[in-house]
C-alpha cells in the first residue's frame, strides 16, 4: 500500500510539475504584439544631421514583439545626392532583465533599394575619389534603468564598414527621461560619433532636449537639436513630430499595449538610426 501510495504521490507531482511547465509555455507562447505605425515629422533629423530630402519627413513600420525579442521593418522615402529612393531598415534584438536593468543586444540592416553607389569627390573637380555603397549593418547593446516617473538609457551602436563602404564607425548615446506634469515627458540626450577613417567622416557630437506627450491615440514631440564638431551646414533645428500607431494583432484580448519597446519611442529612436558615415556636407 506504501508503494503505491508513494508512486500515486510521485506522478501526482509529475503531472502537475508537467501541467506547470506547459501552461507556463502557453503563457509565454500568446505573450506576443503586432504593431504597425505612420508618422510624419517637419523635418528629418539623423544623429543631429538634417536631411535634405522630405519636408515634412515621414515614415512607417510594423514590429512584432514575442516575451524577449522583437523584430521589424522600418521605411521612408530619402532623399540623397538628388537620388530619390526608399531607405528601409530591418531590425532584430533580444531584450532581457535582471538586476532591475533592461538589456538589449541586436542587429540593424539599412536597405537602399535602387539606389545607386554614393560618391566623393574632394577636390570638386569632377573626379571621383571615391564610390561605395549606400547599405549598412549596424550591432547595437544597451542597457536601461527605470526609475520612479523617469529612465536612463545608454546604447552603443558599432558597424564594421559604414556608410558608402568608409570604414568602422561607433556611436554612443545616453538619454534620460523623466515625466514632468499632465502627461508630459521631458527628454534630453547626448551622442559622439567616433570613425576609423577620418578621410570620410568627421567625428562630432549631437544633443537634443524635448517634450513628448501621447493624447487621444496620437504620440507626439516637439524638439530641439544640434550638433558640434561636423563641418558643413547648420544642424541646429526644432522638429515637431507626430505618429499613430495601430495594434494589428495581440495576446492582450482587450488589444491593450503589452510591449512599452513600441509606444513614443520610434520618434527619438529614429534619429539614433541614422545613417552612419554619412557626412552632411556630402549630402544633396
Amino acid at each position: 500500500m506504501r508503494g503505491n501510495s508513494q508512486g500515486t504521490a510521485r506522478a501526482a507531482a509529475a503531472a502537475a510539475l508537467i501541467g506547470a511547465f506547459a501552461a507556463a509555455g502557453a503563457a509565454r507562447a500568446e505573450d506576443y504584439e503586432l504593431v504597425g505605425a505612420i508618422g510624419l515629422e517637419t523635418n528629418g533629423a539623423f544623429r543631429g544631421t538634417l536631411g535634405d530630402g522630405f519636408r515634412p519627413a515621414s515614415y512607417g513600420y510594423v514590429e512584432f514583439a514575442r516575451g524577449e525579442w522583437l523584430a521589424g521593418v522600418f521605411a521612408n522615402p530619402v532623399k540623397i545626392q538628388g537620388e530619390t529612393g526608399p531607405l528601409i531598415l530591418s531590425y532584430a534584438e533580444w531584450k532581457p532583465s535582471a538586476c532591475k536593468l533592461d538589456f538589449e543586444i541586436g542587429g540593424r540592416r539599412y536597405w537602399f533599394p535602387g539606389s545607386s553607389d554614393f560618391t566623393y569627390d574632394f577636390e570638386r573637380d569632377g573626379i571621383i575619389d571615391h564610390a561605395g555603397a549606400k547599405g549598412l549593418f549596424e550591432a547595437i547593446a544597451g542597457v536601461r534603468r527605470r526609475f520612479d516617473g523617469g529612465r536612463l538609457h545608454l546604447r552603443v551602436f558599432y558597424t564594421p564598414d559604414g556608410f558608402a563602404d568608409t570604414g568602422g564607425g561607433w556611436y554612443v548615446n545616453g538619454e534620460a527621461r523623466k515625466t514632468i506634469t499632465h502627461g508630459f515627458e521631458a527628454r534630453a540626450a547626448i551622442g559622439a560619433s567616433r570613425y576609423e577613417n577620418a578621410l570620410y567622416n568627421d567625428d562630432y557630437i549631437d544633443y537634443r532636449i524635448g517634450v513628448h506627450k501621447s493624447a487621444l491615440g496620437f504620440d507626439m514631440f516637439l524638439r530641439y537639436s544640434d550638433t558640434a564638431g561636423l563641418g558643413g551646414r547648420d544642424n541646429s533645428a526644432v522638429i515637431f513630430g507626430i505618429e499613430r500607431s495601430f495594434t494589428l494583432a495581440s495576446s492582450d484580448r482587450d488589444g491593450r499595449r503589452r510591449f512599452d519597446k513600441i509606444l513614443n519611442d520610434w520618434q527619438i529612436d529614429k534619429s539614433l538610426l541614422g545613417l552612419s558615415g554619412l557626412p552632411a556636407s556630402y549630402s544633396d
